[in-house]
């Protein structure tokens, strides 16, 4: 995995084509297995899995590879996502599809890795890059990329907790 130094870019994904992709690199003052956790622990994930002032409705996951999970986000209006494990190395690297939302009817794709790393001030951390591909478009991707950077302000609050 390579490092990422902005957190905000958008990027041709050159294994689909020219759809974009958005890459995200968070630094997190927790381990890598906390992290892990944040994202396949449905009651955590309940916490955090959410963009803006949406919240949570609901969380089903059957994880492990094959398996299936939805996520029913709640506002003015529903959201639900949903999709498929496709790989899943504990606590390293999750590989699900991803589809609902604002994706036009498209499946995309979250690449999530998580390594081992040191805040500036030599406390333990986690390096997570998030790797969402297979948009319909930049406009998509762009509207994404803010959820995504919303959502994970939220899940540092949930592993500050």
């Amino acid at each position: 995995m390579s490092d990422v130094l902005a957190s905000d870019s958008v990027a041709p994904a050159a294994a689909f084509g020219s759809a974009p992709t958005v890459r995200i690199t968070r630094i997190y003052a927790a381990s890598p297995q906390a992290v892990f956790d944040a994202w396949t622990n449905p009651e955590q994930l309940s916490q955090w899995l959410c963009p803006y002032d949406l919240t949570v409705a609901q969380v089903d996951m059957d994880l492990r590879v094959g398996g299936t999970y939805s996520v029913l986000m709640q506002g003015e209006e529903k959201h639900e996502h949903h999709g498929v494990f496709e790989s899943i190395e504990a606590p390293s690297r999750l590989v699900m599809s991803w589809a609902g939302g604002g994706l036009k009817g498209i499946e995309s794709r979250l690449t999530i890795a998580i390594e081992a790393a040191q805040t500036p001030d030599g406390r333990q951390a986690a390096r997570m890059t998030l790797i969402h591909e297979r948009f319909p478009d930049a406009e998509t991707s762009q509207n994404y990329e803010g959820g995504w950077n919303s959502a994970f302000d939220k899940l540092e609050r949930a592993l500050d907790a």
